[in-house]
């Protein structure tokens, strides 16, 4: 008996299906047998942007718009998130952008050259404010409700500022090295960079630091995390660590990705990886990181990830184009029924 394409798209949910292979239909063989079809997951591209013009360095979304930054252009371009058409662009920010951040009526940039936070209008993407400069190129920047907080190269610390106005409330201990990722609950910031190659653990409330962890093994490009645990993601060890956020010990590590790890994103179930070399996402379980799934290739490396429960968002380096990702189950064989 051959088998045919039988394909179903859910969107990034899966529809309520959690598992990696799923049994769907029942046919009769010509042998006289029962056969369900046997779907497995993968994570298909559902659209993808207009070029950006330059490698894309960093995505945010709100409900209704994607927005992106990067090389060459070094604008903000916001898309509409249901075709991913234009809606936008901003006054160039005057170097490469690597960082942003948003909330409800505002988008914060950061960069190359400039080396300063930029405090961006939604509406029109005006710039509405600017910081003091950070003294080195900014890789990070993570917010809530009343600070920015920054990290980059050169200065090598975290520099907490008012939102309101972005002058600065605060800098933390030097990281040691420059620091290319933060993440943020609501009591911590969580710090990683180079040369110490650790997830420094600050208070908010006056960016001391309240813990360390085991050496990654090489530089953390990319940090996530969530109730009970931080992820990390980078260069040389090419793995996703599962950290327990109360003392950073590590709970899991995820199969190898087969390149650097420059961004990590997440949702209730699920870590999304993408990086160099392997050029494609990879749909891990949080309960132990195992691969659930995995995309199409990007085709080139992959710098920037965003969701929002539905869909994957995905930016990078030669295609310089935003990617959308969904759930898709592709038929891949038959299991007889006993």
């Amino acid at each position: 008996m051959g088998h045919g394409r039988w394909n179903c798209f859910f969107g990034k949910g899966g529809g309520g299906i959690v598992t990696s292979k799923i049994y769907l239909g029942t046919i009769l063989g010509t042998d006289g047998y029962y056969y369900k079809g046997v779907f497995e997951l993968f994570l298909s591209k559902a659209g993808e942007s207009v070029t950006y013009g330059g490698d894309i360095r960093a995505l945010i979304m709100d409900d209704n718009y994607v927005y992106v930054g990067g090389d060459t252009t070094k604008k903000v371009y916001k898309l509409n998130k249901s075709d991913l058409s234009k809606a936008g662009e901003s006054v160039t920010y005057g170097g490469n952008i690597y960082a942003l951040a948003q909330d409800a009526n505002y988008v914060y940039v950061g960069g190359y050259t400039t080396q300063k936070v930029y405090k961006l209008n939604k509406s029109d993407l005006s710039k509405a404010a600017e910081s003091v400069t950070y003294g080195g190129e900014i890789r990070a920047l993570i917010m809530d409700n009343n600070y920015v907080y920054v990290g980059g190269v050169t200065t090598q610390k975290v520099y907490k500022l008012n939102k309101s106005d972005l002058s600065k409330a605060g800098e933390s201990v030097n990281y040691g090295g420059n620091i290319l990722a933060l993440t943020q609950d609501n009591n911590y910031v969580y710090v990683g960079g180079v040369t110490t190659q650790k997830v420094y653990k600050l208070n908010k409330s006056d960016l001391s630091k309240a813990g360390e962890s085991v050496d990654y093994g090489g530089s953390i490009y990319a940090l996530t995390q969530d109730g009970n645990y931080v992820y990390v993601g980078g260069d040389t060890t090419k793995k996703v660590y599962k950290l327990n956020k109360s003392d950073l010990s590590q709970a899991a590590v995820s199969v190898d990705y087969g390149g650097s790890i420059y961004a990590l994103t997440q949702d209730d179930n699920y870590v999304y990886v993408g990086g160099a070399t392997t050029q494609k996402v990879y749909k891990l379980n949080k309960s132990d990181l195992s691969k659930a799934a995995e995309s199409v290739d990007y085709g080139g490396s992959i710098y920037a990830l965003t969701q929002d429960g539905n869909y994957v968002y995905v930016g990078g380096s030669t295609t310089k184009k935003v990617y959308v990702l969904g759930d898709y189950y592709e038929l891949v064989g038959y299991r007889r029924v006993e």
